[in-house]
């Protein structure tokens, strides 16, 4: 069984305005964005790790490569 920790974290106006906005569009909360948030950076840390590279592809092409994860 695993315990849950909490943490505090601050966020400047603009980051606040953000996660805000994502957490309308998800339909989540602030709490759910951010670990959603670290849930996919800790996949692209897995596959960067297997030498694999994380982007965003359209139609089998690469619109923009994510770099320095």
């Amino acid at each position: 069984m695993s315990t849950a920790s909490r943490l505090n974290v601050q966020f400047n106006e603009r980051q606040k305005k953000t996660l805000d906005e994502m957490s309308v569009e998800l339909g989540t909360t602030r709490t759910g964005v951010l670990k959603t948030a670290l849930s996919l950076l800790e996949i692209a840390l897995t596959e960067q790790k297997r030498g694999n590279r994380l982007g965003v592809v359209k139609d089998d092409e690469v619109l923009k490569e994510i770099v320095g994860i």
